[in-house]
C-alpha cells in the first residue's frame, strides 16, 4: 500500500522526526511503499531507497521558520492532489492529512507556560485548528493531548484515539554498581543523586528545582544532564551531555523533572526502565502509565509541594526490584511494528468509510 507520511525533516533527529523516520521505516518492514511530503530530506539515510521522497522547494530559506510552514501547506496541498496514496499521516503541522498524530499542541502549551498569545502563536493555533478540522482522525500521543484536544480545540471524542508512541530503551541485561559508575561521571558518592535531563531548562522547571537544592540542608545533588546551566548554583552539578544515558540513570537515585508542559515525559518512563524511580511534576503525561510504586508526583507550581515530596522520599526511600517493566502500563510499551499496525489499521478502516476507525 502506498501510505503518505508528512514530515518536517526526512533524517536523523529528535523528536517528531525521529518519530517519523521510526514509523517509515516500520512501514518499509510491513511491505507498505512510504509516500513522504517533507521541507527536508536526507538521501543517504537507508530507508531513502525505498520511499518515494517529495520534497519542498524552499527557495526563499531566508524567511521564518514559521513562513516555511505556511509554504510547505501550500505546496503539499498541490503536491498531495497529483500524488497517489491511500492514505496520509501527518507528523508535523500540516494539512491534506487523513491522520494527524498529535504529540503535543499551542494552545495546550501556553495555557502551561503562563503565556499570552502572541500574533505568531495565534496563526500556528489556527493552523492546527485546521488541520484538525479538515483530517479525519488524530491519534494522541498521551492522554493528556486527547483531554487537550478536545477542551481547547473542540475535537469530539470519537474523532481522537490514545495510542501511546513506542519507547525504544535499550534492553537492560544487568544492573550496574551504582558506585562505580558515580566515580565513572564524577559523581558524589555520599550524597543522594537526583537526575535532570533537560534541553529546555524552563518548561522542565529547572528554576523551582534550583531553588530547593539551594536551600536544602540534607545530602542532595541535582544532576543536570543535556543543555548547560547559567552559572553555579549550591547543590547543582553539571555534567554535560550524556551519551550513556543508562548508566547515567543507575548512578542517580532519582529522575526528576518540575515540567510545565511534557505531553508524555519519556525520561520518566526511561528512568523506571532502567530501575530508578521518577519524580515528576502531576501534569507530565508519564505519570498517567507508571505504577504509583515507582513514582512520586508533586505541583510544579509549588515549592511546598515539591518540599514535601521531597521529605517523603527521605523517608520513605523508593527501591525498584527487577525486572523494572512491571512499573510501566504495557499501553505505552508497544513495539514500533506493533504501533505501525495500529495505524495501519485505522488508515484501511477510514477507506472502507467507518466514521469511528480506532475505537
Amino acid at each position: 500500500m502506498r501510505i503518505g507520511v508528512t514530515c518536517n525533516c526526512f533524517a536523523r533527529s529528535g523528536g517528531m522526526e525521529q518519530y517519523a523516520l521510526n514509523l517509515i521505516e516500520a512501514l518499509i518492514r510491513k511491505g507498505h511503499t512510504p509516500v513522504i511530503f517533507t521541507m527536508s530530506a536526507d538521501p543517504t539515510l537507508p530507508a531513502y531507497p525505498h520511499c518515494e521522497v517529495h520534497v519542498c522547494p524552499m527557495n526563499w530559506r531566508w524567511l521564518p521558520n514559521k513562513l516555511h510552514v505556511a509554504y510547505f501547506n501550500s505546496w503539499l496541498r498541490k503536491e498531495k492532489a497529483r500524488t497517489e496514496v491511500a492514505f496520509t499521516i501527518a507528523c508535523c503541522l500540516s494539512g491534506s492529512a487523513e491522520i494527524v498524530v498529535c504529540g503535543g499542541n499551542h494552545i495546550g502549551f501556553l495555557k502551561a507556560m503562563g503565556r499570552t498569545p502572541s500574533f505568531w502563536d495565534k496563526w500556528i493555533i489556527n493552523l492546527e485548528k485546521r488541520e484538525y478540522a479538515e483530517c479525519k482522525f488524530v491519534v494522541a500521543h498521551a492522554n493528556t493531548m486527547n483531554i487537550e484536544l478536545q477542551k481547547y480545540y473542540g475535537l469530539p471524542a470519537e474523532k481522537i484515539a490514545v495510542i501511546y508512541p513506542p519507547q525504544t530503551f535499550k534492553p537492560l541485561t544487568t544492573s550496574m554498581d551504582k558506585a562505580a559508575l558515580r566515580e565513572e561521571f564524577g559523581l558524589p558518592k555520599d550524597r543522594t543523586l537526583f537526575l535532570f535531563p533537560s534541553s529546555s531548562h524552563k518548561r522542565k522547571g529547572f528554576e523551582l528545582l534550583k531553588t530547593y537544592f539551594e536551600k536544602t540542608e540534607y545530602p542532595e545533588t541535582l544532576i543536570v544532564a543535556g543543555r548547560p546551566v547559567k552559572g553555579e548554583y549550591k547543590n547543582v552539578k553539571y555534567i554535560g551531555f550524556c551519551k550513556e544515558m543508562q548508566k547515567l540513570y543507575q548512578a542517580c537515585d532519582y529522575t526528576i523533572l518540575a515540567s510545565f508542559y511534557d505531553p508524555l515525559g519519556t525520561a520518566g518512563l526511561e528512568s523506571v526502565w532502567n530501575g530508578t524511580p521518577s519524580i515528576m511534576g502531576n501534569t507530565i503525561g508519564c505519570c498517567e502509565v507508571l505504577d504509583s510504586r515507582s513514582l512520586r508526583s508533586f505541583d510544579v507550581h509549588s515549592l511546598k509541594a515539591l518540599s514535601d515530596v521531597m521529605e517523603d522520599v527521605r523517608k520513605n526511600p523508593i527501591r525498584l526490584e527487577p525486572p523494572y517493566q512491571q512499573y510501566i502500563d504495557p499501553v505505552c510499551m508497544q513495539t514500533i511494528d506493533q504501533h505501525v499496525d495500529q495505524l495501519v489499521q485505522i488508515g484501511e478502516r477510514l477507506l472502507k468509510g467507518e466514521t469511528h476507525p480506532g475505537h
